[in-house]
């Protein structure tokens, strides 16, 4: 039996610096180059959960975005508008899903699922449903819909024997910085030149065994340094802490946004120090802060950070893709377009996600039900073929909209934010109790209503990317800079 597309491996030819323990580059096939490419794929939801399980608990990526996934967990049911939408926001999925199933290691190890109404009468009427949660609760009988099938799709296979989004043909330069080129001798030449290398003796080649673990390494590596291929093979390296990321300001693209919408917020602020001390924060504010997680990382580079955003590596290689031609290089264009403007799927979009979003139509699905041996069976396809079995039955059968009123909480939800965005429902005593922690006199704080547009929340998201002070580096920046 082959292995899941999560456990498998490979080598990875490394070109090193000898005495600096440093990657110079690396030769790699179509494998390693497509589950590279295959990152920027990943939403924002994904990324957090394959990091937690990274062991050095000392290194945080992705600054403040981890405490909204964990707020999401730790977020009681009672918050939320339909049972299934808590699971929802944690499992964004984007359009290049299944296409990356085809990977020869693909990262995403979330299993694929579909579930239909337990009831299989349900599915053999018009108006059918199907949910991507077992959580989702029938329209029609409002029972569980529990019952797993699968989708049967001809065009799907595993794993392919060539490449998925790049040629198997080429052979790449992936360099330590993550600028990925076809292998040629005068880039190799060009590269050495440009690192101040001017002798063959301090190199020295290496074979680098690749699995999942390295891969996670690597992600991690290349939101934290300049230089995530050293980190993935050294990480015990001394170069590694002379090249972190810089945390600059990020130069935003401006947006013909379809939304005018405004988000409330109230900040508290402590008036002797100017200090953020906490927010009060409605379900709509606290929705959008969610819809953070469903972002896929090649539209928060080259949409919403207009391809400059604070990870210098993953910038590279959202360019190194742009810049790579279509049937040499990269399989189709609609491969590329699946990497540099990444689509959700099996998704509503909140009427608080003030991003401007690409959800992908779903295509025309079916439940094909059938009777076999004296019991139901069903299975998901795009195709309405009748194979001749006994009661068989094709109904279309179309994603259920979890949503209330386009929100994925309850209106009347209330909650706490913390300045690293640690999310928590709003009590009577929430204040007074953020307060003693924080040991400020009840006399010495000041509340400041705030309006949140697409400019002050693109502020928020990029440093909830980069800070555990987030809201300080963006609303407590603003408010000071209207002050004055």
């Amino acid at each position: 039996m082959a292995p899941k597309a999560s456990q498998s491996r490979f080598s990875l030819k490394v070109m090193v610096h000898k005495e600096e323990k440093r990657v110079i580059f690396a030769e790699a096939g179509s494998n390693f180059v497509d589950t590279l490419f295959s990152i920027m794929t990943l939403p924002m939801a994904t990324i957090v959960r394959l990091l937690r399980k990274c062991p050095d608990e000392k290194l945080k990526p992705i600054g403040s975005l981890n405490n909204i996934y964990q707020s999401l967990l730790d977020l009681s049911m009672n918050s939320m508008s339909a049972e299934e939408n808590k699971w929802m926001l944690l499992n964004p999925r984007t359009s290049s899903y299944d296409i990356c199933r085809k990977l020869k290691l693909n990262i995403n190890d979330q299993e694929p699922k579909l579930f239909i109404c337990k009831d299989i009468d349900c599915s053999r009427r018009s108006g059918a449903r199907f949910s991507i949660c077992n959580l989702a609760k029938c329209d029609f009988c409002c029972m569980m819909m529990d019952r797993e099938i699968k989708y049967e799709d001809s065009t799907l296979e595993d794993n392919c024997d060539g490449g998925v989004f790049v040629s198997d043909l080429v052979s790449y330069i992936v360099t330590d910085d993550l600028r990925v080129m076809p292998n040629s001798p005068g880039s190799i030449i060009k590269l050495i030149c440009e690192l101040g290398i001017t002798a063959a003796s301090c190199l020295d080649e290496m074979a680098f065994d690749i699995g999942f673990d390295q891969i996670l390494t690597l992600v991690k590596g290349a939101l934290l340094f300049k230089c995530p291929l050293t980190y993935m093979v050294f990480p015990s390296s001394p170069v590694i802490q002379t090249l972190v990321n810089p945390r600059h300001e990020t130069s935003f693209k401006p947006f013909k946004s379809k939304s005018s919408k405004r988000l409330k917020l109230k900040v508290t602020m402590q008036k002797s120090t100017s200090k953020f001390l906490f927010a009060e924060a409605d379900c709509d504010f606290v929705e959008f802060l969610s819809g953070f997680l469903e972002i896929p990382l090649g539209h928060m580079i080259g949409q919403l950070m207009n391809g400059v955003s604070s990870f210098e590596s993953l910038n590279n290689l959202f360019q190194s893709i742009s810049n790579m031609s279509v049937g040499e290089n990269i399989n189709s264009h609609t491969l590329k377009d699946m990497l540099l403007q990444p689509q959700l799927v099996h998704r509503n979009l909140s009427v608080n996600q003030i991003f401007p979003l690409s959800v992908l139509r779903d295509t025309t699905n079916y439940c094909h039900s059938y009777l076999r041996l004296g019991t139901f069976s069903a299975y998901m396809t795009r195709f309405a073929k009748r194979e001749g079995l006994e009661k068989e039955m094709f109904c279309c059968c179309n994603f259920k909209d979890s949503r209330v009123g386009g929100r994925y909480l309850k209106t009347s939800a209330k909650f706490i934010l913390t300045d690293d965005i640690v999310i928590t429902p709003l009590t009577s005593f929430s204040s007074i109790t953020l307060l003693g922690k924080l040991k400020v006199p009840f006399d010495d704080f000041e509340e400041v209503k705030v309006s949140i547009g697409i400019d002050e929340g693109l502020e928020i998201f990029d440093a909830a990317l980069k800070s555990v002070s987030a809201l300080t580096d963006s609303i407590l920046k603003k408010i000071k800079e209207t002050e004055n």
